[in-house]
């Protein structure tokens, strides 16, 4: 979690938690070591992402860090990159990204651990690498040993599927107009209405803040730092896997012009009902 939160709001920006998945999580162990921060590496999470490089490639990315991840708590998110920088990297829990292909060629690394202390991309031919494909699982080493950083890591994750799930229509079908009607709703704190579209586990928070008084200190927060005020959305498609959907918008707000983003939601009793949202700066 982000530091400063208000502590009343910590469970509610905390990562939504699902069913395990049936692969077993990814791992990693080894060492991370830039000169100014030395990890100890304790999890990974592999998910598919465009390169951090200038080009378009599509690539796996395994994110590394110090801390383990709980993957049905990110699995949920279309962005996965951001979700991490978001809601599971801070102070404590750094996060290096690998970049590697289906074969597990190695491609490149990026990190950020503070102001003047990071990588946006970075590629060095003479990196060791014995991670390959087995069993639809990439696995292996990755070594380096250089003046600006040095690492040892073994690796063991599953390849990632290609996709999120099936393409929703652009206007992004059931799963577009229910997050739509949430947008509505929340903008006018309609209580009524909005409680009817959220899902059982944000009720269930709802719920739980009302008993204490809080309820409208969460909506507030829900408002304004997870969905940032936003004025005007256009949604442009998203993806449906079963009973989950994560529908992709474009907006803005009072203070931005360019802002895109994403909602999760799930399928309850034949409606698709929100769990939340997470708005990114700049256009898609």
């Amino acid at each position: 979690m982000k530091l400063g939160l208000p502590a009343v709001l910590l469970l509610a920006a905390a990562p939504r938690l699902a069913a395990l998945p049936d692969a077993p999580p990814g791992t990693a162990s080894g060492t991370f070591d830039d000169g100014k921060v030395k990890l100890q590496l304790a999890g990974a999470y592999a998910f598919r992402d465009k390169t951090a490089g200038t080009s378009e490639d599509r690539v796996i990315r395994v994110a590394v860090s110090n801390s383990k991840f709980v993957p049905a708590a990110l699995d949920d998110y279309y962005d996965r990159q951001h979700a991490i920088d978001t809601l599971f990297a801070d102070d404590e829990s750094k996060v290096v990204y690998f970049e590697l292909d289906d074969a597990g060629r190695y491609h490149g690394l990026s990190y950020y651990f503070g102001p003047g202390d990071g990588c946006g991309y970075c590629f060095d031919s003479t990196v060791k690498s014995s991670v390959k494909a087995v069993d639809g699982r990439l696995k292996g080493e990755l070594s380096y040993k250089g003046s600006d950083r040095r690492f040892q890591v073994q690796l063991d994750v599953a390849i990632p599927p290609k996709e999120w799930g099936q393409p929703l229509p652009r206007d992004g079908g059931e799963p577009g107009r229910a997050y739509l009607a949430y947008h509505r709703a929340l903008e006018k704190r309609d209580k009524k209405a909005l409680y009817a579209l959220l899902d059982a586990e944000e009720r269930a928070r709802w719920e739980k803040y009302n008993a204490e008084g809080k309820v409208d200190e969460w909506l507030d927060f829900r408002w304004k730092d997870e969905h940032t005020e936003l004025t005007q959305i256009r949604v442009t498609g998203g993806y449906v896997d079963g009973d989950r959907a994560v529908v992709l918008f474009d907006g803005k707000n009072g203070y931005i012009d360019a802002l895109h983003g994403e909602a999760q939601l799930r399928r309850e009793n034949g409606q698709w009902l929100v769990g939340g949202d997470m708005v990114s700066v700049g256009a898609r």
